[in-house]
């Protein structure tokens, strides 16, 4: 974990190689379909407990000997994106719950070993003492154990928890993309035994519509070049600009534009509050391009039209990544974003990139926040 890190408790060794030997393609798809018996690519916690109690007397089992309740519980909370009370782990959750259960289970006796205090958190003085007697870093150095530490605390806790040691550990060892690339090419799962995360928006919005986030649907892609194609068109920027600014003023509002969009059938997939209002702010803002008062004029008209659609292109990437369905990403969230956009970055770089998001160290990543990071990182969100 960190320069010239590694584990050598040999059963927290053992319990690596087991995991890593699971997570094979093959062998993982073979458990998820005896757990998924009937195909829908949804199982319960209570599936999940039923299966590793049933394999922990094998002795071919890998889940040998595993009876950690507390353990199950927590590494299915870390793991589970579905819904928002976490109903259901989908196929793709799956090999993130099997690499969390090893390890959730297995390094709690370190984690507890270096906890002198019994308070259920590491501190810098315990984890200095624990590093050197635990062997959990080879021959560390005083700024090798500082910069573990720092790593670990994704809080900025100045303390060390549970879930992050366990969490930390883990990615160090198996990492997001392998476990990505489990279920790799395998079709979406079907419909759940409940509705679970969203629910469908009827008012405004056609009975084809979905809400779900996916920046590639046909849908949204005909409408984003049917307005994007007549932003030269004078006739209709004209048009539409008089639709808008019915008094002749040369000025609109936010409201005045968000009443567009609810009502043109053409910008009805653009009506996400959130993304119309960082769309407006940007637009009239002198890094967008326009003069820094309240109010879009008919020359930033043009701008804020590509705009509306952009933002929402990243409203869509954002309530992705935001599994929580809180319209904030954690740390563990912004793991996983991630690896789903093809950044593929360590946990210290993940950890820095976090940081500078986070700009009000609140120690989550809000829209305007992403937004910002997006832009000014030039990473492509189509």
């Amino acid at each position: 974990m960190g320069a010239g890190a590694s584990i050598k408790d040999a059963d927290v060794s053992s319990a690596i190689e087991k995991c890593k030997d699971l997570l094979a393609r093959d062998k993982c798809r073979e458990l998820w379909a005896r757990i998924d018996f009937n195909g829908n690519g949804y199982v319960s916690l209570a599936e999940i407990d039923k299966m590793v109690v049933e394999m922990q007397n094998d002795p071919e089992s890998p889940f040998q000997g595993f009876n950690n309740k507390p353990a199950l519980m927590r590494a299915y909370k870390a793991s589970c994106m579905g819904g928002k009370k976490a109903d259901w782990v989908e196929r793709k959750e799956f090999p993130f719950l099997i690499r969390n259960l090893f390890f959730f289970d297995k390094l709690w006796d370190i984690f507890d070993d270096i906890d002198k205090d019994d308070d259920r958190r590491i501190s810098q003085d315990e984890f200095q003492v624990g590093c050197q007697k635990s062997a959990l870093i080879d021959d560390p150095s005083p700024e090798e154990i500082a910069q573990v530490f720092d790593e670990m605390d994704t809080n900025d806790g100045n303390q060390i928890l549970f879930d992050e040691f366990c969490v930390y550990t883990a990615n160090k060892f198996v990492n997001a993309a392998e476990l990505d690339a489990c279920f790799e090419g395998t079709p979406a799962a079907g419909k759940p035994p409940r509705p679970i995360g969203k629910k469908k928006k009827k008012k405004g919005r056609s009975g084809t519509s979905d809400d779900v986030a996916d920046i590639h649907t046909q849908r949204f892609d005909e409408a984003e070049g049917r307005v994007l194609a007549q932003l030269s068109d004078k006739a209709f920027l004209d048009e539409t600009w008089a639709q808008i600014d019915f008094n002749g003023n040369n000025k609109v509002s936010l409201a005045e534009f968000d009443k567009m969009i609810v009502e043109q059938p053409d910008w009805q997939i653009c009506n996400n509050k959130p993304a119309l209002m960082r769309a407006y702010k940007w637009t009239c803002s002198a890094p967008g391009g326009g003069d820094g008062d309240a109010w879009v004029e008919k020359k930033e008209f043009k701008a804020l039209l590509g705009n509306i659609f952009f933002y929402n292109k990243l409203f869509l990437v954002f309530d992705d990544i935001d599994t929580g369905d809180d319209r904030r990403i954690d740390f563990g969230e912004f793991i996983r974003g991630c690896s789903r956009l093809g950044l593929q970055i360590s946990v210290k770089d993940a950890e820095k990139a976090f940081d500078d998001i986070d700009r009000n160290d609140g120690g989550q990543i809000l829209f305007d926040e992403f937004c910002r990071w997006v832009v000014v990182s030039k990473i492509p969100v189509d």
